[in-house]
């Protein structure tokens, strides 16, 4: 089918505008793929979550118990909301591993001897299942293989209750309990030090004299069940067997990270590529009303040839749909590229059987379909202005500009400026909204990359105030049970030994009013060197005499500020309940916590003097012996390295930093290109005449070139400051976005990131400017003159 004489027309023009259109085409490239790539790792993960959970049914609600017997399984049954429920022995033990100088903490679960379906089942990777007959083998956690090069077949040790006991590995395998694997008490996972263990049920029963009882119970719940009821019950019947208190999902671990990333990405979503659309919808605008202006008689021709305003309007409007075809096929590629790298880069830290990339065609189809609307707006007066000149005007050359004096001459200062700069001044003013458009589309260039880069300055000062001011201690070495007071004389007396603080957690559940929470209270000494307390504005903030110390999070939770009173019930021991005054509060960046002197939390609890975790410094020098003792210590189940924790995930901040500043300097680059090639290229052909007769009048090349690129110039250095300002604003914006219960982030920018936006604008603008200056340099005089006005 031969193409009619408007098609024709379009194609001749969009290739003669095509350096143009592909700028635009690559803002709108970057929107989609934004909102592709985000959009199909959110599903991958929430798909792959809700696959592994159904397909090896992670349980709804938890329970930690010290010992109950094995009959109160049909307890919990008759329990209404209860559909299915499996009984466990878990324990932390510490371990020694071929080829790891430190001692590591393993978590052993017990599976039972027979095959049948068990709640928070394993998926194995490599090797087999427990034999039911064999107690010496042993499955391991698939990161922790991977972190320690362990193979089936290899053997490690552990200490079980005082005894220390070879295991053989005879699978690697992997549990939807932990999809992130991290140790209690640990702020980030750390897979060399810390694995998961899956062992025979008769073996941790010999080994901790639990036969016939379990400490361990999860279960899962029928659509119908009222979870809160269900966990209400589950403490009252536990509670004379030392619960430490039933908990849904939305407190476990491993789901809280997940769900929370996967909430980020939701929030990611629409934000960035509505900059790229608005950037999108300013460049069509200024291209498309420019081409109208320079096509008058074109438009008149057209109109006295019959051909209809929407004809007409339908024509420019199809000028639109050249950056938004070739942009949405970049964008929705790139896109699928980068989602399914980003998908991969999360194998690192989340453990699935499969991870699978899902790539949705209705994410593409609704990216591309909202970035044609956005053209179409963007075209929109342009396509108007087109509709409404009606033929006999359209024949005569638009009005003349009106110039008038600016600000510098009206005060007679006009001496002071040269005749190029007046020239752009002038132009500039005549034009403000323009002017002021582009300035603000450059800024946005700007803000992505401090907001991007926010992320990072936030972290690092997280780690700072975390790892260099608040924690001082080198380890925490965890006791199997509370020790009394002497334990700290026996660790000071060992050769490498600095200094040690006792440290005493007390399990108890928290209530104001309706509310309540698990947790536990830490005992701290007053006047700690190893663990001051330090709030987010870098406060020291003293262990209250009296009343407990909330973190500002904890008490939003449940609704508390200072000068309430709490219902305090201690879980283990003499389960006392107190009423305690909430004397305080500190926002800390990490997790929740509840503080208080450890004398007084010895006189609550009722147990006197004892501690269930040291905090220690050491002499490096003499690490080796010293770590060597640690893992022939029958009282220590766990060690946490903070050290090691802060180098590994120092080490994977870096690497996406890395990742993430190439993005967003590309996307950077990208908006300010365009807007500024865009902005140059425009202004080349609306004042080509101009200029040439400047430079026929005896205007240098040079002077030629001041006043064109001098404008872009003027727009990028009012640009920069907005967007510092934007940047700034959109960073003010995401501590709320990522406020959770694992961390929090402060409102923190440093000087590199505004340098660094600032360097990247300023090339990327220097290289535009190079490229129209090339094109002017070729400028033919006689040609350009002829051009009637």
């Amino acid at each position: 089918m031969p193409l009619s004489v408007l098609h024709k027309k379009l194609l001749r023009e969009a290739l003669h505008l095509k350096g143009q259109l592909i700028a635009v085409a690559l803002v709108v490239a970057c929107g989609v793929m934004v909102f592709v790539s985000m959009s199909s790792v959110k599903e991958s993960l929430v798909r792959s979550k809700d696959q592994y959970y159904s397909n090896y049914r992670f349980a709804d609600v938890f329970l930690q118990v010290k010992r109950a017997p094995a009959y109160y399984r049909e307890r919990v049954k008759a329990i209404p909301g209860v559909a299915s429920l499996s009984t466990r022995l878990v324990y932390d033990v510490s371990l020694d591993i071929e080829g790891l100088d430190e001692p590591a903490t393993g978590q052993f679960v017990s599976l039972p001897p027979n095959d049948g379906p068990i709640l928070n089942d394993l998926f194995i990777r490599d090797g087999r299942r427990l034999s039911p007959t064999a107690h010496d083998e042993i499955i391991v956690s698939e990161a922790f293989a991977e972190a320690n090069a362990l193979e089936v077949g290899d053997e490690i040790h552990a200490i079980l209750n005082g005894r220390k006991e070879a295991f053989r590995i005879v699978g690697i395998g992997l549990s939807p309990e932990y999809i992130y694997e991290v140790q209690s008490g640990a702020f980030f996972a750390d897979n060399k030090r810390f694995g998961v263990f899956w062992v025979s049920q008769k073996a941790l029963e010999a080994a901790f004299n639990m036969s016939g009882s379990f400490n361990n119970l999860v279960l899962t719940l029928t659509h119908d069940a009222v979870e809160a009821e269900v966990i209400r019950r589950l403490d009252d019947l536990f509670k004379p067997y030392g619960s430490l208190g039933a908990y849904g999902r939305s407190e476990h671990v491993s789901h809280q990270f997940i769900s929370d990333e996967i909430k980020q990405f939701a929030s990611m979503i629409t934000v960035v590529p509505s900059i790229f659309l608005g950037v999108a919808i300013f460049l069509l605008n200024i291209i498309l009303r420019r081409l109208v202006s320079t096509q008058r008689d074109i438009i008149a021709i057209l109109k006295a040839f019959g051909y209809s305003n929407w004809q007409v309007g339908l024509h420019y409007l199809g000028f639109s749909l050249f950056p938004i075809a070739l942009g949405g096929v970049l964008g929705t590629l790139l896109g699928a590229w980068g989602g399914a790298g980003l998908t991969d880069y999360y194998t690192i830290y989340f453990h699935f059987p499969s991870l699978d990339y899902v790539f949705r065609f209705n994410d593409a189809i609704m990216s591309v379909s909202l970035s044609a609307l956005a053209a179409g707006f963007g075209s929109l007066s342009a396509v108007k202005q087109a509709i409404k000149l009606p033929p006999a005007e359209a024949m005569r050359p638009e009005s003349p500009a009106t110039f008038k004096a600016f600000w510098l001459e009206k005060l007679g200062l006009k001496h002071w400026v040269t005749v190029p700069w007046r020239i752009i001044v002038r132009n500039l003013e005549r034009r403000w909204w323009k002017s002021t458009l582009s300035a603000i589309m450059i800024g946005f260039a700007v803000s992505i990359m401090i907001s991007g880069r926010y992320m990072y300055d936030a972290m690092d000062h997280m780690m700072w105030v975390e790892f260099d001011l608040k924690h001082h201690e080198d380890l925490t070495l965890v006791f199997t049970e509370p020790l009394p007071k002497s334990v700290l004389y026996e660790l000071q007396n060992l050769n490498g030994i600095r200094q040690v603080e006792l440290v005493r957690t007390e399990p108890v559940r928290l209530r104001y009013k309706q509310r309540s929470r698990r947790m536990g209270i830490t005992g701290l000494n007053p006047n700690s060197d190893l663990r001051p307390l330090i709030d987010s504005k870098l406060r020291l903030v003293p262990v209250p005499n009296s009343g407990l110390l909330l973190t500002t999070k904890l008490a939003e939770i449940i609704g508390a500020k200072p000068g309430d009173t709490l219902t305090v019930s201690f879980l283990h021991g003499q389960q006392r309940t107190h009423q305690v005054i909430l004397s305080a509060t500190i926002d800390e960046m990490f997790g929740l916590a509840a503080y208080m002197q450890k004398s007084l939390l010895d006189d609550l609890s009722g147990s006197k003097g004892a501690a269930n975790s040291a905090i220690l410094t050491i002499d490096y020098a003499q690490k080796d012996s010293l770590y060597a003792a640690f893992k022939d210590m029958p009282s220590v189940t766990g060690s946490i390295f903070l050290k090691a924790m802060k180098e590994r995930f120092s080490d994977d901040i870096t690497q996406s930093m890395i990742v993430t500043t190439t993005i967003l300097t590309f996307f950077a680059c990208t908006i300010a290109f365009a807007v500024v090639y865009n902005g140059a290229r425009i202004s080349l052909s609306e004042r080509g005449r101009e200029l040439a007769s400047l430079r026929v009048l005896g205007l240098r090349k040079q002077e030629i070139s001041v006043i064109l690129l001098g404008e872009q110039a003027i727009l990028t250095a009012f640009g920069i400051p907005i967007g510092f300002l934007l940047g700034t604003g959109l960073s003010a914006m995401m501590p709320a976005a990522y406020d959770s219960e694992i961390f929090r982030m402060p409102f923190i920018l440093s000087s590199e990131n505004f340098f660094f936006a600032f360097i990247v604008i300023v090339m990327v603008a220097i290289a535009s400017g190079w490229i129209i200056n090339q094109r002017l340099a070729h400028l033919d005089l006689i040609e350009v003159l002829k051009t009637r006005e």
